[in-house]
């Protein structure tokens, strides 16, 4: 390659710098230069020799020597430089710039002859450096290298062997950084960071003050040991181009360029021990590096292939931080590298997260991936298998989901879109729900439980962080449907039953009321406590009810507590309906005894009342039917119901029980003939001669003519009813008398001895029916209490003394001394009166 070199001489012109001589032909762009080639460093005691500068000036790269001009006729500390001129585009594909330097003279000649240079360049020279300064250009290389961080310049401390430094670093220049280098040499620390490498000399006796410059000094002593690639190529080094060639004909690249070769260091030693390097990092660095320079799959397969083997060998043992670095492995570039390295994690996933056998793992990292806002393939298979292990469980599965949590709470915001929202899963859940939770952790479960509706596992964590009441209060913010009751349960599993029925007392919770019920059907003696005025105590009275207690169960004085409740109720309080309807169908439906029944009437609701009425009026009709002397109560609703329908359903009830019919009509005068009419027309069962005759003497009293035809039509020879008839044999009219052949005299002689002692003895068993009474009359109508059977029923005993009565067997009594006194307290009594009347035609009645 021939280059023309220009030239000029520059110093004092006029006692001015300036141009003294130039080739150029434009003598302005000369004059320009001239101007650039002045060192205005005042130099003054400062020793050092002529120094070689250069920098880019227009067109031209310029290389000069300047001098100190110590001629007598030119002002003192001016200098002169010989400038060699060499077109920029030319010298920047110059490597050896030790020709061009060599051109420049050893002294001031201001009175040479210029000519341009015509020079045929040379190839480079095979680099060697000389043995006394190879540590200091080492470190000169060193400092190039990492120029950005020392604004660029580099100073060469004293001015020996600059020109070589400068000689060997040209050689190294990039073209672009040829363009602007410069060197040269100052005397003060004025340098500015410029955007285009320096390299200056500075002489020794100045160098302090450069120590504590942010430039890159070298010194006279330097030495460097060079470990970086780049440094080894740029001193010289031949085996390094050697591995770089290598590493290129590998991965099948094209050549590689300075900045080139500084990335791939960072990874060819680990591409030259692949086999051997056990860090995953390395090898996932290298991979980068060969997809930069290798980016077809086609490119290097075989050592990609290698490489990528190594990679999943070592994948099966490596921890998540590490393995997740594939992450961007660089798939387009290697074949089959995406399906390859995704059965490789498949794998780690199964081993490591979905095994609790190898817990040392870490799992947070691990599902801190599946959040990734933007996810790339290797995401996609975490959160793919994920799925496909949430989506059914079962109870290993779930262990192995606790692993998880324990470690890390965020991680279940993190999965739990993908867990299974069965039933199932919640029982799993439940199943092994750890026994030692954090605070933080359960809070987590509890709020992903209620997302899930999940109240099981909800409840079973309330159970852990609180006490009975609180967990049940912390539930019920949740729970609500008032039919489920298996969360409830969980909590109150095992718990103090009286801490249950207290809890339904003071809260009124409607499932808990309807626990607490439960337990008090099992228990009565939680209802010792109970309030009867409570209402929640109501509730829990009435469930336990419905649980099949009797509504007295657990009271100690049933009667006066539920009368306590009517007064409640007739105070103007709510009572619960439901509890009054139970109370109603039950024994103490029967208001009789109640002294404020009339009040009571007023508040209950009217089916509750209506069942109040007909308890109530069935008792007293019953009571009445046995006994007709019983007063009727002044109670205008009881009475006004039994004529309306109370009577009426005794009557169908009683149908064919007429002695428990017959004092009804005594008792109730406002029942008129038709209901006695309908009755004995539909009544098919036997009367006994005594009732037939308190029957018919009923209807002749009362002047039923539609009973008394009904008593002639049932009426035979042979049966009972002529005793009936008998008695109201007058109400018949003329013909209808005419036609019957019986009269009320006939009728009444026809009663049988046996006849009206068995019914006399049917009569008394009922009137004295208790042993206290019983041994009273005994003894008031003139008897002897050792004369009464022992040990045995009251009816059993009238049985025996009316038997020996009939036959007289007894001294100090007789039956007509038993009837006088039993008149005494039963003279109103219809029945006795038949009894007592017709004693005549059956005793001696006159003793």
């Amino acid at each position: 390659m021939k280059v023309i070199i220009h030239q000029s001489i520059c110093g004092e012109v006029n006692k001015a710098w300036g141009l003294i001589k130039t080739t150029l032909l434009d003598i302005n762009i000369a004059k320009n230069i001239a101007f650039r080639t002045d060192l205005q460093d005042q130099t003054s005691g400062i020793n050092w020799e002529p120094a070689i500068r250069g920098f880019s000036e227009g067109d031209f790269f310029l290389i000069m020597k300047t001098f100190e001009d110590t001629s007598p006729d030119v002002r003192r500390g001016r200098k002169f430089s010989h400038v060699l001129m060499i077109p920029k585009k030319e010298i920047v594909g110059i490597d050896n710039i030790d020709q061009i330097i060599s051109l420049l003279p050893q002294e001031i000649n201001k009175s040479t002859d210029l000519e341009p240079i015509s020079i045929e360049m040379s190839l480079i020279d095979a680099v060697s450096i000389p043995d006394a300064i190879r540590g200091k250009f080492h470190k000169l290389i060193h400092g190039y290298i990492n120029i950005n961080s020392y604004k660029n310049t580099l100073i060469w401390i004293g001015q020996e062997d600059f020109e070589t430094a400068v000689i060997e670093l040209w050689k190294r220049l990039r073209s672009i950084d040829r363009q602007n280098f410069q060197f040269g040499i100052t005397f003060n620390n004025d340098q500015k960071e410029t955007n285009y490498i320096s390299l200056i000399a500075v002489p020794e006796s100045v160098q302090s003050k450069f120590v504590k410059s942010d430039f890159f000094i070298i010194r006279k002593n330097d030495n460097h040991e060079p470990t970086e690639l780049i440094e080894q190529l740029l001193i010289g080094d031949a085996s390094v181009q050697q591995r770089i060639n290598n590493f290129e004909k590998k991965i099948e690249s094209k050549p590689l360029s300075r900045e080139d070769i500084t990335l791939i260091a960072k990874g060819i030693d680990t591409f030259e021990q692949v086999d051997n390097i056990k860090d995953l990092k390395k090898l996932n660095t290298l991979s980068h590096i060969v997809a930069e320079y290798a980016s077809s799959d086609k490119q290097g397969t075989d050592f990609k292939q290698q490489l990528l083997k190594k990679i999943v060998q070592l994948v099966e043992s490596a921890n998540f931080s590490d393995l997740n670095i594939l992450r961007n492995f660089k798939t387009e570039s290697f074949k089959n590298s995406k399906k390859t390295l995704s059965t490789a994690l498949v794998g780690w996933i199964k081993k490591y997260i979905f095994s609790i056998e190898n817990k040392s793992v870490g799992y947070t990292s691990f599902f801190e991936q599946v959040k990734k806002s933007n996810p790339n393939w290797w995401d996609k298979v975490i959160t793919q298998e994920l799925e496909s292990y949430l989506r059914t469980l079962q109870a290993p599965k779930i262990a192995t989901i606790y692993a998880w949590l324990l470690e890390s709470s965020s991680i279940l915001s993190i999965i739990k879109s993908f867990i299974d929202k069965s039933k199932n899963a919640e029982s799993c859940f439940i199943e092994k729900l750890p026994n030692k939770l954090s605070k933080e952790l359960i809070e987590k479960l509890q709020e992903f439980s209620i997302n899930y509706n999940w109240l099981r596992l909800y409840a079973n964590l309330l159970d852990k962080q609180f006490e009975l009441d609180n967990a049940l209060a912390e539930l019920f913010k949740i729970d609500q449907d008032e039919n489920y009751f298996e969360a409830i349960e969980i909590i109150i599993k095992g718990k103090d039953e009286n801490l249950i029925v207290d809890y339904a007392v003071n809260t009124g919770e409607s499932r808990m009321i309807k626990i607490a019920g439960k337990i008090c059907s099992n228990g009565h003696k939680y209802l010792n406590k109970m309030d009867v005025l409570n209402a929640n105590w109501q509730l829990i009275w009435t469930e336990a009810i419905e649980n099949g207690n009797q509504v007295e169960a657990g009271l100690k004085e049933p009667e006066k507590e539920i009368h306590k409740l009517f007064d409640h109720l007739i105070d103007g309080n709510v009572v619960s309906e439901k509890l009054i309807d139970k109370i109603s169908y039950s024994e103490f439906g029967n208001l009789i005894t109640y002294s404020n029944r009339a009040n009571l009437w007023k508040e209950l609701p009217v089916p509750v009342k209506d069942v109040f009425l007909v308890k109530t009026s069935t008792i007293l009709l019953e009571q009445l039917s046995k006994n007709s002397t019983i007063e009727i109560p002044n109670d205008t609703v009881l009475s006004d119901y039994i004529s309306r329908k109370g009577i009426a359903d005794f009557l169908y009830f009683n149908r064919n029980n007429i002695r428990s019919v017959i004092p009804i009509f005594e008792k109730f005068p406002q029942l008129s003939d038709y209901y006695l009419r309908d009755y004995l027309n539909n009544f098919s069962g036997q009367i006994n001669a005594l009732d037939a005759t308190q029957l018919g003497k009923l209807i002749a009293r009362k002047r039923f003519f539609n009973s008394a035809y009904t008593i002639n039509s049932k009426s035979s020879k042979t049966n009972n009813w002529r005793f009936a008839l008998a008695e109201c044999y007058a109400l018949l009219d003329f013909w209808t008398k005419l036609f019957s052949p019986y009269s009320g005299s006939f009728l009444s002689s026809s009663i049988t001895q046996d006849e009206w002692w068995r019914n006399t003895e049917e009569l008394i068993v009922e009137l004295y029916s208790n042993g206290t009474s019983l041994t009273t009359i005994w003894k008031k109508a003139g008897g002897k209490e050792f004369e009464l059977l022992m040990n045995a029923s009251p009816a059993n005993v009238w049985n025996d003394v009316l038997y020996k009565l009939r036959r007289g067997q007894f001294k100090d009594i007789t039956m007509n001394d038993l009837l006088k006194e039993i008149k005494k307290q039963y003279g109103d009594n219809p029945k006795f009166k038949i009894i007592y009347d017709l004693r005549k035609n059956f005793i001696k009645y006159n003793q």
